[in-house]
C-alpha cells in the first residue's frame, strides 16, 4: 500500500510543485536511497532489470531514487531534468502475463533515466508496457503478490495520473493537485486511453482487494488535506500529510493510515518503509528530502544533495547492519513501537524541532552543485537525528512495553529473525 501526491504550491511566490509519496512494503524490507549519476552507455549494451533484460538507450539522466533493496527499479524518484515520479500497486481483474515482463519499480525507473519532463515520461512508459507487459512478482516475501501499476507524473509545468491494466493505459493531466493511491480513480474521464471512447477504466479494478486496502479512505485524506491547505502548502504540509494517521494509534483497523504500521501478516501487512518529499522550484532549483527510514511519524525529513548523499543511505540487505542508516533506524522504530503510546508524543515535538532547524530553512539548489549551506545543514540532520534515537533508547530502559499483545508479538518475530536487539523491561 502506498500513497502519492503532488500540489502546485505558491507558499514561497513560486508556483512549483511539491511531490510527496510513502512507499508502504514488508515491515523489514530494507529501502534504499541511492543517487544515480548521468551515464553513456555503447550501443548495443542490455538493461538487466528486475526479472527481464531490454536493450539500453545511448545516455541515461542522473536520478536520486527510493528503492527495496532487491529490485532494481524504484518505488520513487527525481531525475536532474526536474522530473518526478511515484508508483502506487493497482489490484484489477487482468490476469498478468504468464511469463516475466517489467515491473512497477522498473518503469518507473526506466522513465526517469530516459525522460525530460513528465510528457516524455509517461510517453515512455506506455511503449515499454507495448512491448514488455508489466508481470512478475512484486512481493519481497510473499512472491505470488502482484499487480499492475498507477503512477503519478510531475514536472515544473503539469502533473499527470497514468493508470495501467495489462499493456492498457490511461492517463489524465491535473493543473493544481492530484493524489493516487491503490485504487484506481480516472473511470471515464481521461484524457487518453488505450480503451475504447469513453471507456470506463474503473471496470477494471478488482473492488474487493481495493476495499481491504483502504485506499479510498487515504486518497481522500491526501485530498482533504491538500484542500485544507490551499495556497498555504510547504513542504511542512508535505511532512504532514504523510504523517498522517487515521486513528489515535496508527496500528489499529484496516490500512486507512498515509502512515502505514503493520500490525500482522493478514489484514494490516504493510509498513511504510520509506518517504520522500520533492520541491520543484523555477530556474531547475531543488530541495530533496528523505527520511531514509520506516516511519515517518518517528522519522525526520533531511534534505539531500544528489551531488554529495551519505553512503550509508544506499546499503542494507537481507538483515541487520550497522553499516545501514536504514537498518540503524529500525532499532529505534521497532523498540518506540512496543510503547508508542507513551513515547510518540515527546518524540514528534523533537522531530519537529530538528527539522525546523535543519530541513525548513534549506534553499533550493541547483543539481550537481555542492551548497555548502545544504551540505552543512544535512550532515547536522543527520548527525542529531542519531543522536536523539540513542537517547530514546536509553530513556526507554525505564518505559515498560505496552499496547496490544499480538501486535508487540509480530514485531517481536520481526526483531528476531533480523537480529535486532529489543530494550528488556523489567
Amino acid at each position: 500500500m502506498c500513497d502519492t501526491f503532488a500540489v502546485r504550491s505558491f507558499h514561497r511566490g513560486t508556483g512549483g510543485i511539491i511531490f510527496g509519496k510513502n512507499s508502504d512494503r514488508e515491515p523489514d524490507e530494507t529501502h534504499c536511497v541511492v543517487s544515480v549519476p548521468r551515464k553513456t552507455h555503447n550501443d548495443g549494451d542490455v538493461l538487466a532489470c528486475t526479472y527481464i533484460a531490454i536493450p539500453q538507450v545511448r545516455t541515461t539522466h542522473a536520478m536520486v531514487l527510493s528503492k527495496p533493496f532487491w529490485i532494481w527499479g524504484a518505488e520513487m524518484g527525481v531525475n536532474e531534468h526536474g522530473v518526478v515520479i511515484g508508483n502506487e500497486a493497482l489490484f484489477t481483474n487482468r490476469k498478468h502475463d504468464p511469463f516475466p515482463g517489467l515491473i512497477g519499480m522498473d518503469l518507473l525507473r526506466l522513465a526517469l533515466e530516459r525522460s525530460v519532463d513528465a510528457h516524455q515520461a509517461v510517453q515512455v512508459i506506455i511503449d515499454l508496457l507495448r512491448t514488455y507487459g508489466q508481470a512478475g512478482p512484486c512481493g519481497y516475501r510473499d512472491r505470488k503478490f502482484n499487480y499492475m501499476n498507477s503512477f503519478l507524473i510531475a514536472d515544473r509545468e503539469r502533473i499527470v495520473v497514468l493508470e495501467t491494466i495489462g499493456r492498457d493505459y490511461a492517463m489524465k493531466s491535473y493543473y493544481n493537485h492530484a493524489a493516487i493511491s491503490n485504487c484506481m480513480t480516472l473511470g471515464r474521464d481521461w484524457d487518453e486511453a488505450s480503451l475504447q471512447k469513453n471507456g470506463d477504466v474503473g471496470r477494471f479494478e478488482d473492488r474487493v482487494m481495493t476495499f481491504f486496502a483502504g485506499s479510498r479512505t487515504r486518497r481522500k485524506a491526501a485530498l482533504d488535506f491538500i484542500a485544507g491547505h490551499s495556497g498555504q502548502f510547504s513542504e511542512r504540509e508535505a511532512f504532514s500529510l504523510l504523517r498522517q494517521h487515521h486513528a489515535p494509534l496508527p496500528n489499529s483497523g484496516f490500512n486507512r493510515d498515509v502512515c502505514m504500521h503493520a500490525r500482522g501478516p493478514l489484514i494490516r501487512r504493510s509498513q511504510t518503509t520509506g518517504s520522500m518529499v520533492v520541491c520543484l522550484e523555477p530556474e531547475n532549483r531543488f530541495r530533496i528530502f528523505i527520511t531514509g527510514s520506516s516511519a515517518p511519524c518517528l522519522s525526520t525529513f533531511k534534505p539531500c544533495l544528489p551531488s554529495s548523499m551519505p553512503a550509508d543511505l544506499a546499503k542494507g540487505g537481507a538483515s541487520f547492519s550497522n553499516d545501514s542508516y536504514w537498518w540503524r533506524h529500525e532499532v529505534f522504530h521497532i523498540n518506540v513501537l512496543m510503547r508508542y503510546a507513551r513515547v510518540s508524543g515527546a518524540i514528534a515535538v523533537e522531530i519537529s524541532d530538528l527539522e525546523q532547524r535543519f530541513s525548513i530553512p534549506v534553499p533550493g539548489y541547483r543539481w550537481e552543485r555542492v551548497e555548502p549551506v545544504v551540505q552543512e545543514l544535512s550532515e547536522g540532520i543527520f548527525r542529531e537525528t542519531e543522536q536523539m534515537e540513542k537517547s530514546w533508547l536509553a530513556q526507554m530502559l525505564g518505559i515498560k512495553e505496552q499496547g496490544s499483545p499480538l501486535v508487540r508479538s509480530f514485531w517481536k518475530r520481526i526483531a528476531r529473525r533480523n537480529g535486532i536487539s529489543l530494550i528488556q523491561n523489567h
